[in-house]
């Protein structure tokens, strides 16, 4: 009989010492990564299942949601503040972690997870809970896929790619399409330089990227100075590795690494476009990211993708076919994993898809 434990706090080594028993475990289910998320409107969740002797044998780390604080003025935070009972909703990434060799405990312990979720839903009232398999738990099966089915939720097919960086790193430079390999060189002869980040005035500019970038996706990242403390929290833990291409004396594009348990996830990959778009400093970033993390000794880099698209899909002007196509061109091998919805309130749901969207439009509009 296994028992659970649902906590807003953990020891932060001794939480990450039971995911290192998983080779698929990631810095998006560390300590770390759910703490620094965390902020008056967004709350770490940690669920851990016990077996007899009191040893943990599953773990999911999620975030409680209230409100889309990270985006909008002042005047539309206080209106999605207002209207916080149709927003609040629990999201988790690559979880949960199982720590069983066997099929029949993997799905006991699965269905334990799913009933922590259920009380976790009745305690913060959601509207919704949505997350993501983790790509290298490969033996992921059909039956615990139905544990999900069963306890009511929708279920959407992802693909990543991974690298693996055990390969010598000319096979992994090899593996790249050709293409993607000029526009790599390219960035250096039309003065491209990179650097790691390390001080506090490169991280500033970086937030300067990101609300530009925002712009462009018809969003305003509210409370800068709030991000910046968090964005250089995050760096300083030495989880977070940010890697920054200048053309000159202007940031053009930056990328941060999330690193643990010798697997390397990109978790945030920004570019400027008051720029030509053909400078390059996304490529070139990538290819460095790449060689570092096998440098560092790491074993995995998740490129990551998106959603499996159907056959009949359209190319023409899709920005997730453009996204899953580009990230294809690394040469990374495919992983399928999985997207799981459960809707709690089927009306605030609409209702919440609809204000975000709206919000999206004000800016696009806004901003143009």
């Amino acid at each position: 009989m296994y028992k659970i434990k649902i906590s807003h706090d953990v020891s932060s080594d001794e939480w990450n010492d039971d995911l290192k028993k998983s080779n698929y475990a990631t810095y998006l289910q560390t300590a770390e990564y759910l703490k620094f998320s965390s902020n008056d409107t967004t709350i770490p969740i940690f669920i851990s299942v016990l077996n007899d002797e009191n040893e943990t044998v599953g773990q999911l780390g999620m975030l409680i949601v209230k409100t889309t604080v990270q985006y909008g003025s002042t005047k539309l935070r206080k209106i999605f503040k207002m209207i916080s009972r149709i927003s609040s909703r629990g999201i988790w990434m690559y979880g949960p972690i199982i720590h069983s060799k066997t099929k029949e405990e993997n799905i006991e312990i699965l269905e334990t997870i799913l009933r922590a979720k259920e009380e976790i839903i009745k305690k913060y009232n959601l509207v919704f809970v949505e997350g993501y398999t983790a790509p290298l738990n490969t033996s992921f099966l059909d039956d615990e896929k139905n544990v999900y089915e069963k306890s009511g939720y929708n279920i959407q097919n992802y693909i990543v790619f991974i690298t693996d960086l055990q390969k010598p790193i000319d096979d992994i430079w090899n593996n790249i399409q050709k293409y993607t390999k000029t526009n790599v060189k390219r960035a250096k002869k039309r003065g491209i330089l990179l650097r790691e980040l390390e001080t506090k005035e490169d991280a500033k500019q970086i937030i300067t990227l990101f609300q530009e970038w925002s712009r462009t996706k018809g969003l305003e990242v509210a409370e800068p100075e709030q991000q910046f403390e968090k964005f250089w929290q995050r760096h300083s833990s030495g989880f977070e590795k940010t890697f920054l291409a200048f053309k000159g004396e202007e940031l053009v594009a930056s990328i941060t690494l999330g690193q643990f348990n010798n697997n390397i996830v990109p978790l945030q990959v920004l570019n400027s476009y008051n720029v030509s778009t053909k400078n390059l400093g996304g490529p070139a970033l990538t290819w460095k990211a790449i060689q570092w993390s096998k440098e560092s000794g790491n074993l995995v880099y998740d490129i990551t993708g998106g959603p499996v698209l159907p056959e009949n899909y359209s190319e023409q002007n899709n920005q997730v076919f453009e996204l899953i196509h580009y990230k294809r061109k690394w040469g990374g091998e495919e992983y399928f994993h999985y997207k799981f919805l459960k809707i709690n309130k089927k009306l605030s749901y609409i209702i919440y898809n609809k204000l975000f969207k709206i919000l999206k439009w004000y800016y696009k509009i806004k901003s143009s």
